[in-house]
């Protein structure tokens, strides 16, 4: 990297309150920003570049059916480790999950964290159950998301690709976690926090394992009402 390069690239801290104002934006109403929605967006987004990091299908390219289910275990290492744990405090450091809880630590007591199993058994359960394009969360219905995951993934997508994922997928999900822990930390007195860390981990989790809407789909999706 040359110096100019240095010089011009937006820091991580740009691009994370960049990616944030996005977000917020994005779903602001004349009355306001609903935190739900924008948890439920910036979780799908971490989603997305968890799948990107994978490296397992494309976001933008595949031959799955979009809103299907995805098992992976690499998913599922990148977001709690290879071995399943009941315990926050023994996920590994560099994971997800554990990631997200150490820059929020300072703001959220361990009670307020759903249990591990219960957000993958959560998950597992409601495989098939749910609308297309949705998740079926574990939180009261008023506090659900107005926005169906799939889209907002789809929606948000090309922003992140041209405005954030500007080296490596690696450095994406480091911002776009910088991001999550930062809308949790900003809207905390807004919502429940156990609430609200339920619906962030587990559409994270949901959506790291769900097939992603494709230009393609959404084209015959569109011609299909015409």
């Amino acid at each position: 990297m040359g110096i100019f390069d240095f010089l011009t690239k937006p820091s991580d801290e740009k691009l994370t309150k960049k990616l944030v104002n996005y977000v917020y934006n994005s779903i602001q109403t004349d009355k306001g920003v609903r935190v739900e929605d924008a948890l439920c967006v910036m979780s799908t987004i971490v989603a997305e570049r968890c799948i990107e990091l994978a490296n397992e299908f494309s976001i933008n390219q595949h031959e799955f059916e979009p809103g299907s289910a995805v098992f992976s275990e690499k998913i599922n290492e990148i977001l709690v480790g290879p071995v399943a744990v009941d315990n926050w405090n023994e996920l590994p450091q560099e994971s997800v999950f554990a990631t997200i809880k150490r820059k929020i630590n300072s703001h959220f007591d361990d009670s307020s964290f759903p249990a591990l199993t219960g957000i993958f058994e959560n998950y597992a359960k409601n495989i098939g159950e749910t609308e297309w394009g949705n998740l079926s969360l574990s939180i009261p219905d008023d506090n659900k998301p107005f926005f169906l995951p799939l889209q907002a993934g789809y929606e948000t997508r090309k922003f992140v690709d041209e405005n954030i994922n500007l080296e490596n997928d690696e450095k994406t999900l480091k911002i776009v976690l910088d991001a999550i822990a930062r809308v949790l930390i900003e809207t905390k007195m807004a919502l429940e926090p156990k609430v609200a860390l339920t619906l962030t981990f587990e559409i994270i989790n949901g959506m790291a394992k769900t097939a992603t809407m494709t230009d393609k789909k959404m084209a015959e999706l569109q011609s299909e009402k015409e």
